[in-house]
């Protein structure tokens, strides 16, 4: 992924120029999180720190000092006596004093969310004025780049590759960026029994969790030879037994890896009254206190 950028490096000369005073905005912190935040790359969001609300999205366009960038390769950097000097479209950048993210105002996902949902989430996807939006990439060697940032105004553009389209101006500060270890997430041993299925009209099979965190769990199933349902990506259904709990939990969500008879699932929603609704906090620590009572006995 980090390979889509331009990355060169360079040896100044005795005659070059003096280096070059300090910008007003982190040029490392900038070309440190670019790569991981590139144009066109699906991305996931939540608005004000609400992070049952699971989007979809992308950024269309860069903004950097006033000037739309649309393609990766228009910006490029080199390491040059110990700083980095970003360059767009081959001119050096003497200053960076603004670089803001340009994304559509509505995520893809929305019609997918209850009505408490849509009304948690507001208007234009939360992409509102002075609004916080944590912005998500793509998980790579076990780490999540997360970023929060703030949102600057709406428009319709008037120029460019997308005249006419409504985009949210979102403006990054490389402080609040991060590099999330996943593996972080408190991951409990488990050894509840439960059924699995990937389609409603499937037979479920028998299997067992193995472990559970805060935003996976892993599945070892007792039938190998149905493994072709369970392929990366399907979608498929786990309900459980809780100890201490009279209630059966039935959670949906997409399978990221897969060996032999074993899966990790996500945790994406919770059936509660015969309908399917976002997991929230609040279900995790609740399932997480009763997988606690099971390592007690």
């Amino acid at each position: 992924m980090l390979g889509i950028f331009n990355k060169t490096s360079k040896k100044r000369t005795v005659s070059d120029e003096k280096s070059l005073s300090k910008s007003t905005f982190d040029s490392d912190g900038l070309v440190r999180l670019i790569p991981y935040f590139p144009i066109s790359k699906k991305l996931s969001y939540y608005p004000e720190y609400k992070q049952e609300l699971k989007l979809n999205t992308t950024i269309i366009a860069y903004e950097l000092n006033n000037e739309l960038v649309y393609s990766n390769n228009d910006i490029s950097w080199v390491e040059e006596d110990g700083e980095t000097q970003v360059y767009l479209r081959g001119d050096r950048v003497k200053k960076i004093e603004r670089f803001a993210f340009v994304m559509p105002t509505a995520g893809r996902g929305e019609e997918g969310l209850d009505y408490a949902s849509k009304e948690l989430l507001g208007k234009h996807g939360g992409f509102i004025k002075g609004n916080n939006i944590t912005l998500k990439g793509e998980q790579n060697d076990g780490r999540l780049p997360v970023i929060d940032m703030t949102v600057r105004k709406q428009m319709i553009l008037k120029e460019g590759h997308y005249v006419g389209h409504q985009v949210a101006m979102l403006d990054v500060d490389p402080a609040a960026f991060q590099l999330l270890e996943q593996r972080s997430y408190v991951r409990l041993k488990t050894d509840i029994p439960g059924q699995i299925q990937a389609k409603l009209n499937q037979e479920p099979l028998g299997c067992t969790m193995v472990d559970f965190s805060d935003c996976a769990a892993r599945i070892i199933y007792h039938d190998a030879e149905n493994s072709f349902h369970y392929r990366k990506g399907a979608l498929v259904t786990l309900s459980f037994d809780l100890p201490a709990s009279a209630e059966a939990r039935v959670i949906r969500g997409k399978v990221i890896r897969q060996h032999d008879a074993t899966i990790v699932m996500t945790l994406d929603n919770i059936m509660r009254a015969k309908s399917f609704e976002k997991v929230e906090s609040f279900d995790i620590m609740e399932i997480k206190a009763h997988l606690l009572q099971q390592q007690q006995h």
